[in-house]
């Protein structure tokens, strides 16, 4: 079975609702990243800016019609260049396991090479072995770091 990946458009961003709210009740945060050489960095590093705004990019698998995942992709640009992040990424239960997650996540790729991201970072759980393999099958790959969040 093949889903068909596309773009939703803004009035259809609603659809993405009742799955996001499956998600977060599943979801436990967590977070790693491995450093890069300060020469790498400085190859990166354009001029800074004083302000910022960002865009949200969600992709949706759809069989007949039926949303059977998601991918919400962020680019922003903080002044240092073109960012990208995975924000969230869900399957519906009975649909993982063929692909549908590595497709979404291909498409989050493509989009970053589109736009010339200068660097994209996603989070999951060590121990969610399918997104895990869904990224590193895109190229993403394990880094360590400490990430520490603050709610109000």
């Amino acid at each position: 079975m093949t889903v068909e990946i596309c773009r939703l458009s803004e009035d259809e961003l609603p659809l993405v609702r009742p799955l996001l709210l499956d998600l977060l009740e599943a979801e436990r945060l967590t977070a790693s990243e491995q450093p890069l050489s300060r020469a790498r960095l400085d190859g990166w590093l354009p001029h800074t800016k004083g302000r910022f705004e960002g865009e949200n990019h969600l992709f949706a698998a759809r069989d007949q019609g039926q949303l059977v995942g998601f991918c919400w992709c962020v680019l922003f640009d903080p002044g240092t260049g073109l960012e990208g992040e995975v924000a969230e990424l869900y399957v519906v239960p009975r649909w993982r396991g063929r692909g549908v997650g590595k497709q979404l996540v291909e498409e989050a790729v493509r989009l970053f090479s589109r736009r010339h991201v200068t660097f994209a970072c996603v989070w999951t759980r060590a121990d969610n072995y399918p997104a895990v393999s869904a990224y590193k099958h895109s190229g993403f790959s394990p880094t360590d770091q400490l990430v520490l969040t603050w709610y109000p």
